[in-house]
């Protein structure tokens, strides 16, 4: 519409300013001038009578596809929505509903950046990660017991929801008695979300939470991560194939870390000699 407004003008103002005031450029309008007019009338007309017939359902994707479809012609679809916009054509779009989002609980920061308890089964960290694959993300969450910094429990999904963190704790508490031990997270929605708050109260442990957006108040996970990656997938020279090879690859690096790689911090023990000597 603009440039056959423009068309109309042009003989009585200056081209540059009729094409400053509607906002395009010269070239654009001359090359828009040179057009045949009967095919550039033609498809416009085809691109109405199509929209219409959709009963305005269509748009500009909608009507490139019946385009070809119907007529055999090859329309770029920029083209089309310019037709469309300049003729002021657009599609009834239907509400999208959108699910609400689900309200986070906070928790204390109880742990307070200290990590070293004299007995086991007192302080947790856990947290999650991603394992990249030719074919999916993975991603792994780790509950780490602070006394000696084993990797009690871990869980490998392809799908990063809150049933990664759910199903991590409900492990966990198939192997340790949970009441009275805090378990510590950073604010993430898997460890937010209201049936992941639930569950630890009913298991009697007490939630702590790192503040937003600080690393440190988590450093065992993070720490504990970094030395996964480096030491497995920064490794390798080829990206892991599937989930189930992320999986291999994990359970692998678990037996290692817990039965044989030293830490500096429990003299240079492994976590499972750890206070066993």
């Amino acid at each position: 519409m603009k440039y056959k407004a423009l068309l109309k003008l042009e003989y009585q103002f200056p081209i540059w300013l009729l094409c400053e005031i509607a906002g395009v450029s010269r070239t654009a309008y001359y090359r828009y001038k040179k057009k045949p007019l009967k095919q550039r009338d033609a498809v416009e007309k085809i691109i109405i009578d199509l929209y219409h017939k959709s009963n305005k359902r269509a748009g500009y994707r909608s009507i490139k596809d019946l385009l070809w479809n119907k007529y055999n012609l090859v329309v770029n679809h920029k083209k089309v929505y310019r037709i469309m916009r300049e003729n002021r054509l657009s599609s009834i779009v239907r509400k999208k509903y959108r699910v609400p989002k689900e309200t986070r609980i906070l928790k204390e920061n109880l742990l307070a950046r200290d990590f070293k308890t004299d007995l086991p089964g007192k302080k947790y960290v856990t947290d999650i990660t991603y394992i990249p694959t030719r074919r999916t993300m993975a991603y792994l969450c780790v509950v780490i017991d602070l006394y000696n910094r084993e990797p009690v429990i871990w869980n490998i999904s392809d799908k990063q929801d809150k049933h990664l963190s759910l199903e991590t704790i409900k492990e966990l508490s198939k192997a340790v008695n949970l009441k009275g031990s805090v378990v510590h997270s950073d604010q993430g929605v898997h460890f937010t979300n209201t049936a992941y708050v639930e569950l630890l109260e009913t298991l009697e442990a007490e939630q702590s939470m790192s503040r937003k957006g600080n690393c440190w108040d988590i450093a065992p996970a993070e720490s504990f991560f970094g030395h996964f990656k480096s030491e497995t997938i920064h490794l390798r020279s080829k990206k892991l194939e599937d989930l189930n090879e992320a999986r291999q690859i994990t359970e692998e690096y678990m037996d290692y870390y817990i039965n044989e790689r030293p830490q500096r911090a429990h003299g240079r023990l492994p976590p499972s000699l750890y206070g066993a000597v």
